[in-house]
């Protein structure tokens, strides 16, 4: 007789065990990917210790780290001169004229971001990695990056104002990270409209722990959509030795005026948050340029879900 009376408090008591077993689901999920998270950061980690400190550049190079890198990064940021149409290195307004009026972005900086081979800096410059703090606790940081500001920070959520960047780098990243999407979205509200970016990533069918998403040109074009493409091109050359090649693009973010017609999220100040040699002419180390600063690291307790640049 008083079955039927009870037979909504039963439904409800169902409905408030299903919604706590999917809630338990989803926290063995979100514990699942952090525990994927740390074993890739780990790893990382591990690389450049032996990198820096356990002589892997000599190993694998032939050079010292600073050396090997300095003269890598020098390169890329020549070529990104060329891609830009700007003066012959040691003219007036060449790429490094251009640098220092400008701020600049690197997301999955590593410990020898590309963009300190600026020879003489730039406006303001931030090297933003989830591994920042131990880049600086282990003393793993090149000495030419001294004028850049680390940030601790994954690159699905940057603690960066919206528009701060005239120019973002993201050198082999991509298929590192957690979301390319977020990354993607991120980059899309950092830069100023009109500002570039200048993006490297390894064209592989290739997935695994360390590189969870597999790249290749179409993908890449079509992930980078809310750019105009400056000039692009696809190579042999790659950092992976499972890779086939490699994407190397200048992307300009549209002026508003020449968005596209569909709706996107409105993006601010993010809330809550703490905070291989080309062929190229010019290059040099960058250990000997003249940038002024200090390395500072954010005091952020964010997961880490991003990527160290510049390895394979």
């Amino acid at each position: 007789m008083m079955r039927p009376g009870l037979m909504p408090v039963h439904g409800r008591l169902e409905s408030l065990e299903h919604g706590l077993r999917e809630e338990v689901r989803a926290v063995a999920g979100r514990l699942d990917m952090l525990d994927e998270d740390q074993r890739k950061y780990d790893g990382e980690m591990e690389y450049w210790r032996w990198l820096v400190k356990r002589g892997g550049a000599e190993k694998d190079f032939g050079r010292p780290f600073e050396e090997v890198f300095g003269h890598w990064t020098r390169q890329r940021l020549v070529k990104l001169g060329v891609f830009l149409g700007l003066p012959s290195v040691g003219q007036p307004g060449d790429i490094d004229d251009w640098a220092s009026q400008r701020s600049v972005v690197e997301i999955g900086a590593g410990p020898f971001p590309s963009i300190a081979s600026a020879r003489r800096g730039w406006l303001r410059a931030v090297a933003v990695d989830p591994l920042a703090r131990g880049y600086v606790e282990e003393g793993l940081i090149a000495h030419a990056a001294r004028g850049v500001v680390y940030v601790e920070s994954p690159g699905e959520r940057v603690p960066l104002p919206t528009n701060f960047a005239d120019l973002l780098v993201i050198e082999n990243c991509l298929d590192h990270v957690r979301d390319p999407r977020a990354v993607v979205r991120e980059m899309t509200r950092l830069v100023r409209p009109g500002g570039y970016v200048w993006l490297f990533v390894d064209l592989s069918n290739h997935v695994d722990h360390m590189h969870p998403h597999a790249m290749n040109e179409h993908k890449v074009r079509a992930l980078l959509d809310a750019f105009d493409v400056v000039r692009d091109e696809v190579t042999d050359h790659k950092a992976h030795p499972q890779a086939y090649g490699s994407y190397r693009g200048l992307l300009r973010r549209r002026e508003p005026s020449r968005a596209p017609s569909r709706s996107e999220p409105a993006f601010g100040v993010v809330d809550g948050a703490p905070g291989a040699p080309g062929e190229v002419e010019g290059a040099s180390a960058a250990h000997d340029a003249g940038l002024n600063g200090a390395i500072t690291v954010s005091a952020s307790g964010t997961t880490m879900n991003g990527s160290a640049a510049g390895r394979p």
